[in-house]
Order: structure tokens, then C-alpha cells, then sequence
């Protein structure tokens, strides 16, 4: 496991475009967050890009803008921070060499980052075990409730933090599991993780070790099914330690119900869409000797739309799920 370096005060903190461009509407967070940055560490830089007439309008600039910029921030990064999410990142992570990973090995900079930058985020964990955060990219930073915390974490100064909230709940199997299940944090959001698969093949020797984290928005039923079952037929749903599902969007799930119902004929909706949906799994690992059943546990601070004590999730670190919800998560996350 490569740990990242802490944060100081002479940290060189690189903002750089993996992305989409910043809306209209979140532009002054963006702003906001850059000023605050730079009232309290020496040296922060955006590394902008520059658009051409023909690049798509759902990207920050050409694939090869923004891999060339990438490159340039991790030359001397302590902190290298994704400025947006959206879509695009891994038009150009799938473009990193080994010369570049070995930039991320010499530096060991801190790397966070939200919905699209899942991909940058688990790709740096599988291909060189460097820790990631899975947290606000650089324009919501300070929108989140708890950046105090996170900015606590990669100083160093917190080593061990736990969520449990009223609203968790283990779906399956049997409320919840008996005894502490311990293993290694991966994930984010669901449709960028199954992206990141099928375009790095990536495949770790075995699932056995993980707690897969995910979440995702603007998917309906049948979207939810294709993601699953791409995830399913890697294994992953098998052998996994546990799945943690944080927000989904239960207004597309419902009309996708409703769109059901009027072609077949009226069921009665199922409470939980994803037990649903990998219910064989499920009945699978239950019928084993050995009995090894998949636990999931459903939250309600992890996913986009969540500003009030949002999930700080590092991939490729300790996390312990107890029998009453808490998700914990044991350092050290920085040295």
C-alpha cells in the first residue's frame, strides 16, 4: 500500500480538468474554493485548458488537452485535485503509461475526487496501491458540511472515523451480520466503476478481500440491471465481502415500476431494487455449506445531492462494517 504524503503548508496543491467543465452554476463555488485554497497554502495552481470550436461541449477540452495538462500537474503535485466530475475522465486515464504511474510512485500525492474521477481514483488504487479519497472534486470542497474533517484526515491528524445514521439499514441476509466485517474500501460511482473495468481489464486476482461502495443518479431500472449484471459476471457480487449502496435514483426506479406494471400487469413494488435485482446471488451464497452470505447495507450519506456529512470514502483503505450499521474506517490514510 502506498500511503499519500500529508498536507502542509508547503504542499503544491494542482487543480486539473479530468472532466467536464464547471457549469454556470457552480462556478462560484469553484471560485470559492479556490480563494480559501490560496488564503491558506503558497502554492495552488489551476492548470487550465484550452477548448477548440470542435471539442464536445460536455467536455473541459480535447482528450489530449486535458491528458497533457494532467500530465504536467502530477509533475511536482502533492495534492492533485480533480476541478470537476461529469463526464470524460477516463477518456485519459486510459491513456496513463508507466512513466506516469511512476510519477504518482516518486510524488505519493494525495488524490481525491468525486462521480466521474471514480475512475482515476480506484485505477490508481488497482494499478499501484495508492490510497485515494473518494470526496468532493475541487469545486464542491467547501460545499460539504464536514471539509473540516477531510482536511483533518490528510493532514494526518485523524487516523480512525466511523458514520452510523438512523437512516442505514442492512437489507440482506437477516438484518445485518453477527460479527465486524473487515476489508478493503473500493468503488464510487456504480456506472464509472463498471467503466473503469471494461476499459483498464482491470482483475485483481480475487473480489474476496473488498466492500464494494456504490452509488449513482439518473439510472432507471433497466440501467441499474445492465450495470449489475456486468459487475455480477466478474465475480464480484459472489465474493465480495459486502456491497454498501448509497444513493440511488428511487424517482427513476419508481416510474420504471409504474412503466412495468402498465405493460405486464400490477405487482406490488419490491422495497430494495438491488437485493431485487441480484436476488440469485444472494440465494447463492445462503445455500453454500459453508454459508458466506452477502450483506448489504443501504445508507443515505454517500451519493451525489448529499452535502450534510458526506461519506469520506479512501479506496484502498481498512473499513469495518458492525452488526449495528457503523461503517468505520481505520488509518493510517496519510504519513
Amino acid at each position: 500500500m502506498i500511503l499519500p504524503n500529508k498536507l502542509t503548508a508547503n504542499s503544491r496543491i494542482n487543480f486539473v480538468h479530468t472532466s467536464s467543465p464547471v457549469s454556470k452554476a457552480d462556478m462560484k463555488d469553484f471560485q470559492l474554493t479556490i480563494k480559501k485554497m490560496e488564503q491558506n497554502y503558497r502554492y495552488v495552481r489551476v492548470y487550465d485548458v484550452e477548448r477548440k470550436e470542435l471539442d464536445p461541449r460536455y467536455l473541459a477540452a480535447s482528450e489530449g488537452e486535458r491528458l497533457a495538462k494532467f500530465r504536467l500537474a502530477l509533475k511536482k503535485a502533492n495534492w492533485l485535485m480533480p476541478v470537476y466530475g461529469g463526464t470524460g475522465c477516463g477518456d485519459i486515464i486510459r491513456y496513463l503509461r508507466k512513466f506516469d504511474l511512476t510519477r504518482f510512485r516518486l510524488n505519493h500525492p494525495i488524490v481525491n475526487g468525486f462521480s466521474d474521477t471514480t475512475f482515476l481514483l480506484n485505477y490508481l488504487y488497482f494499478k499501484i496501491k495508492l490510497l485515494t479519497f473518494h470526496y468532493a472534486n475541487g469545486c464542491g470542497l467547501f460545499s460539504q458540511s464536514n471539509h473540516k474533517q477531510f482536511f483533518d484526515i490528510i493532514s494526518g491528524k485523524v487516523t480512525k472515523y466511523s458514520y452510523k445514521r438512523p437512516a442505514y439499514e442492512w437489507l440482506s441476509p437477516n438484518k445485518g451480520p453477527k460479527k465486524v466485517i473487515e476489508g478493503i474500501a473500493i468503488g464510487g460511482n456504480l456506472t464509472t466503476f463498471r467503466d473503469l473495468l471494461d476499459i483498464t481489464r482491470i482483475v485483481p486476482s480475487s473480489w474476496e478481500n473488498y466492500v464494494l461502495f456504490i452509488e449513482d443518479i439518473d439510472l432507471d431500472m433497466e440501467d441499474l440491471h445492465r450495470l449489475l449484471i456486468a459487475l455480477d459476471h466478474r465475480g464480484i457480487f459472489m465474493y465480495c465481502k459486502a456491497v454498501v449502496i448509497g444513493r440511488m435514483n428511487e424517482k427513476s426506479f419508481n416510474s420504471s415500476w409504474s412503466k412495468l406494471n402498465n405493460m405486464f400487469g400490477p405487482k406490488k413494488q419490491v422495497d430494495h431494487l438491488f437485493e431485487y435485482l441480484i436476488s440469485d446471488v444472494i440465494e447463492e451464497r445462503m445455500d453454500e455449506k459453508d454459508k458466506d452470505p452477502l450483506y448489504i447495507l443501504k445508507v443515505d450519506n454517500f451519493g451525489h445531492g448529499v452535502f450534510n456529512d458526506h461519506m469520506i470514502l479512501p479506496i484502498g483503505g481498512k473499513v469495518r462494517l458492525h452488526p449495528d450499521g457503523t461503517v468505520e474506517f481505520v488509518g493510517p490514510f496519510v504519513k
